[in-house]
């Protein structure tokens, strides 16, 4: 099976949520307003809190606290409904019973941390529209939960990397083809932008910079997350490429900064992702 492949088989077996069906249809729809889309989502009472969870938390620092979904929906954005939607129902269908293969706390670790840092050096270089990479960080690895529905022995095995080896070549190694493809080729099944898309695809570099400020971006804040969930095999000095951070005008103090600014952030936000909250709630 190539990359493709695994995202058409998990596709069979995950639907996209119906409430995130109907709110892409809402958000398309020229004619629709906020009101409309906070009538699909309070349709679905998980989704509902979650949205109220996430636009109330550290990703956003509203001043005020938000109690109402519209209120909501107005600070993350209609477009961020839809992404935090999908994240829902894969974190409510890839559950905690196939931990024995994956650890998933670690996996929502790394992807809230990739998300948070690709989000705060997007607002340093003043991007617009950072938060789409905070989405893109966040789903960067959804990759892992696909082999891990289809062939979780083979998660497992590409879990298996340590100092000598990284986890994109571990999984290049032990798949032909790394996570990152199939993050990519699910995204585009499921209509996400094509920004967002094509920096999932992009995520890993080649020893050389990449061409947009996003894909840059998006391959540092990896680079970082991967550091920094697994601090007994990486860490900056040896395994972080100078290129990454100097082609952005950035220094090791201001990624260094970078990391105590965010770290804090991911302890606070990463709740907010794990499965397990999901089920309860």
């Amino acid at each position: 099976m190539n990359a493709i492949d695994y995202a058409k088989k998990v596709s069979e077996l995950f639907a996209v949520p119906k409430t995130a069906v109907r709110v892409k249809n809402l958000i398309d729809d020229e004619a629709s307003d906020v009101n409309s889309i906070s009538a699909v989502v309070k349709s679905d009472p998980g989704l509902a809190i979650h949205i109220l969870k996430v636009a109330n938390s550290a990703i956003y620092r509203f001043p005020r606290k938000i109690e109402n979904i519209e209120k909501a929906i107005q600070v993350i954005g209609t477009s961020a409904v839809y992404d935090y939607a999908l994240v829902f129902g894969i974190s409510n269908a890839f559950s905690n019973e196939q931990s024995e293969f994956v650890d998933l706390d670690k996996f929502w670790e790394q992807s809230v941390s990739c998300g948070i840092l690709a989000r705060y050096f997007g607002e340093l270089k003043g991007i617009k529209d950072a938060d789409r990479l905070f989405v893109s960080g966040l789903l960067h690895n959804i990759g892992e939960l696909v082999v891990l529905k289809i062939n979780p022995t083979a998660a497992k095995d590409c879990g298996r990397f340590d100092a000598k080896i990284t986890p994109a070549e571990c999984q290049f190694e032990l798949l032909g083809f790394r996570y990152a493809e199939i993050s990519a080729a699910l995204g585009q099944q499921w209509n996400l932008p094509d920004s967002i898309v094509s920096t999932l695809a992009m995520q890993h570099h080649d020893d050389k910079p990449a061409e947009t400020s996003e894909v840059k971006i998006m391959q540092l804040a990896y680079e970082l997350s991967i550091i920094n969930t697994n601090s007994d095999h990486y860490n900056i000095d040896t395994n972080l490429p100078s290129f990454l951070y100097e082609t952005l005008n950035l220094s090791v103090e201001e990624i260094e900064e970078a990391l105590d600014n965010t770290n804090y952030q991911v302890e606070q936000i990463i709740h907010l992702f794990n499965p397990d909250v999901f089920h309860v709630a």
